[in-house]
């Protein structure tokens, strides 16, 4: 499956390392099954971004960067999706403090709509973190581009024709602009994300 999903898009997140991570050799083997500049997204445990105490929260940090090292030729940015609605400064920081410097990695942070705030957009420009676009039922996405990528989840139940043709010309612009996009519709057991994906990466084509 990961083989045939790789002919055909350049990315995915990777859901899996959420609630586990996976050995050695399972990373090696998703590697080895898709073509070198594809790019996996692999969203942060939830050890990390879910645990209401932060204590050791830099450690658990550096330990599952270490942990997906394999994918190190072919890893995408690394998403953290934080829970929490309101902005709670502390425990960004202490997210922040324990990521890799050296070498520095793609991150995006997921947060909520309030957010959106001086403080949190000094802070992720200061560690090239980028603020990952939500556009979810009931939650337009912010026009707000913070770090050195985009990051966006584009998580409504539907998308009609208009609004595919839409997000294409906006994320192709983007790129236009320069700028590297990771761009990921919703799973459903229907199947529409895929049939989504492959229509924006058309219109994106033909512009």
């Amino acid at each position: 499956m990961l083989a045939f999903y790789g002919r055909r898009f350049p990315t995915v997140e990777a859901h899996s390392t959420y609630r586990r991570l996976p050995a050695e050799s399972a990373l090696q083997r998703w590697v080895d099954l898709v073509p070198d500049d594809f790019r996996f997204a692999p969203k942060a445990h939830m050890g990390i971004t879910h645990r209401r105490d932060l204590d050791g929260v830099e450690e658990r940090v550096a330990s599952f960067f270490a942990a997906i090292a394999p994918l190190r030729a072919v890893l995408g940015p690394v998403l953290f999706s934080v829970p929490h609605q309101e902005p709670d400064l502390a425990r960004l920081d202490r997210l922040l403090a324990g990521l890799p410097s050296a070498p520095r990695l793609p991150v995006a942070f997921e947060l909520g709509p309030a957010w959106a705030t001086p403080a949190v957009v000094t802070r992720l420009e200061a560690h090239q973190a980028t603020l990952v676009l939500v556009d979810a039922d009931g939650r337009p996405p912010a026009d707000l581009e913070v770090g050195p990528f985009s990051y966006v989840r584009l998580r409504r139940s539907r998308y009609d024709r208009a609004e595919l043709e839409a997000w294409a010309e906006r994320l192709g612009q983007t790129t236009a602009s320069g700028r590297d996009v990771y761009a990921f519709f919703k799973h459903d057991d229907a199947g529409n994300g895929p049939r989504y994906a492959r229509r924006v990466i058309g219109c994106v084509s033909d512009l």
